[in-house]
């Protein structure tokens, strides 16, 4: 659907090519071809940062700068599509082009006296480079539960669905052309590029209302679309369904956050990702911010009676995970386990659940017996600064991309913000304030401590390399400070005017409106020439990482 073009008298005649945008200025302004060339382009620009330093009004549509018609609209729906189509075929060249590295982690056990199916090999050729690294875990986890205690690093909400989709399939002759693990991998595909679309459009409403501009919202989800961890949207990974479901709670935290919808979401989240946890950080903020803008004792005792409950039934479904860890593994008891994952535990010293021991789980016999923080400490060297040695410091350089941009970015606008940070923008703004802040200063706050914090938590705490994806699927600053470069800068924008213009003299198409709605341009991004050093660093960034964290993750080489 194709936004209106009006005339200044308001009729639908011949005019100008012009493009339509949001802002949040409630200011319409036109700008006509023969003005621009009777002006020799002294006023081609106007200044189009200004509407970023208004009131939280809601947005309106406003014309910007006319344009050649050259301008290249593709759906949300369609660019998150094409870009997991673009890194599945991309693993596919680099799988079958280069050899396997010997990566010598865990490969899930498979029974070799199990017949091949038809369809096995195709999907092996097609998909086999997204089964690397973690994916072996969710796949097996999908295909046999949590069968060794290593295993439980991994939250459950991503193998649970698989299961429950491939066990229903079993039923039918589906099952009878392809194998289990095999039919696991095609659907952990197919969820993550339904998740990863639904991640891109929650990305964009959220983007729209906190950052009041429609153009800064489409370029945040484009570099979505193509985020340095790309690959780990695709592949049996987590990040896209915790993407999916984090920005959905963000962006229902400010609409509504009382509603007991709300649970579905945040629930899920904890249940897909230890770091899920931190969202209830965003329904506690708003909560209080809610109390704050709206306080008598009335309300005060229905918005905290709500959230409470909320944060019962939140954590009554993260306790029964926890609970199902502890029959696992705390208890001796027999599972009908395969044998081939017997003789796999038997071969690398796993735990296998249901053996325990005097020695073996000690995390069971603590005061809250919660296994995570042990199993990651004992299996996967997680702890405070443990990472610090001189041979993780090619994994250091890899996480500087995003370290850099999230803690730069974020320390400008803590001091640019300070006051305001220090009352945690609760309360009413000064008069100073109003005049200098934008919507998004207001809006962005916590959006920016919780930025911060799982960027220092990485730093101290986990593998650093893993701060990347991390980053990629739990926060939308990292999008919105991006974004800023390609929209903030009057230097860029009026370079921007200059290339429309010129296009629109030379080829003076007329009658169109470049703008459509629910669509995402992507001329400003794909024409890299009319680019500063910064932006073009960015994309680089962005785009190198897509390419190269592709190719060595499917060949089992180490990446973020």
């Amino acid at each position: 659907m194709r936004s209106e073009c009006y005339n200044g008298s308001g009729a639908s005649t011949s005019s100008p090519k012009r493009r339509v945008n949001v802002v949040g200025n409630g200011r319409s302004h036109h700008h006509h071809q023969r003005q621009h060339h009777a002006a020799g382009g002294a006023n081609t620009h106007r200044d189009t940062t200004t509407h970023d330093r208004v009131t939280d009004s809601p947005p309106t549509l406003t014309e910007l700068p006319p344009s050649s018609g050259s301008f290249l609209h593709i759906s949300i729906t369609k660019l998150a599509i094409g870009s997991r189509l673009f890194v599945i075929v991309l693993q596919l060249v680099a799988n079958l082009l280069l050899p396997d590295h010997e990566a010598g982690v865990f490969v899930a056990p498979s029974d070799k006296n199990a017949s091949e199916r038809p369809l096995d090999a195709l999907v092996r050729l097609v998909l086999g480079g997204l089964n690397r690294w973690d994916g072996q875990y969710f796949l097996h986890i999908a295909e046999h539960g949590y069968t060794y205690e290593n295993a439980l690093a991994f939250f459950p909400l991503f193998p649970f669905i698989l299961k429950i989709v491939c066990s229903s399939l079993s039923s039918y002759e589906v099952i009878t052309f392809v194998s289990y693990r095999e039919l696991s991998l095609l659907l952990a595909v197919l969820l993550n590029v339904v998740c990863f679309t639904g991640a891109a459009k929650a990305l964009y409403r959220l983007s729209k209302h906190v950052l009041g501009n429609q153009k800064k919202a489409e370029i945040a989800v484009l570099l979505f679309c193509f985020n340095p961890a790309s690959i780990f949207f695709t592949a049996p990974y987590t990040e896209s369904l915790y993407a999916w479901l984090s920005f959905v709670v963000m962006y229902q935290c400010i609409e509504d956050v009382t509603s007991i919808f709300l649970t579905i979401p945040l629930s899920l989240s904890i249940l897909c990702r230890s770091n899920g946890m931190f969202n209830i950080g965003f329904v506690l903020y708003f909560a209080v911010r809610r109390i704050v803008a709206q306080y008598n004792v009335h309300n005060v005792i229905c918005i905290c009676s709500r959230l409470f409950s909320m944060l019962i039934i939140v954590l009554f479904h993260y306790g029964i995970a926890q609970v199902y860890n502890y029959y696992l593994f705390c208890f001796v008891q027999k599972f009908n386990f395969p044998d081939h994952v017997r003789e796999y535990a038997a071969e690398h010293g796993l735990v296998l659940a249901g053996n325990k021991t005097d020695d073996s789980s000690p995390w069971c016999t603590n005061l809250v017996p919660l296994s995570y923080s042990y199993v990651q400490s004992h299996y996967w060297n997680v702890g405070f600064l443990r990472y610090y040695e001189l041979k993780q410091l090619p994994n250091f350089l890899l996480a500087l991309p995003v370290v850099y941009l999230v803690l730069s970015n974020s320390y400008q606008y803590l001091c640019e913000h300070w006051e305001y940070a220090l009352r945690l923008g609760l309360f009413r703004l000064t008069k100073k304030q109003h005049k200098v802040m934008r919507p998004y200063d207001r809006f962005a706050l916590v959006f920016v401590v919780h930025a911060l914090v799982l960027t220092l938590f990485s730093l101290v705490f986990v593998h650093v390399q893993v701060t990347t994806r991390l980053l990629c699927s739990a926060s939308p600053v990292l999008y919105w400070y991006t974004a800023e470069y390609f929209t903030g800068e009057r230097a860029f924008i009026k370079r921007q005017v200059i290339r429309k213009l010129s296009k629109q003299v030379k080829d003076g198409e007329e009658n169109s409106c470049t703008h459509v709605l629910n669509h995402i341009e992507l001329s400003d991004l794909l024409d890299f020439r009319w680019m500063n050093g910064r932006q073009q660093t960015i994309l680089v960034y962005f785009l190198g990482y897509t390419v190269v964290g592709t190719v060595l993750f499917s060949n089992f080489y180490p990446w973020t």
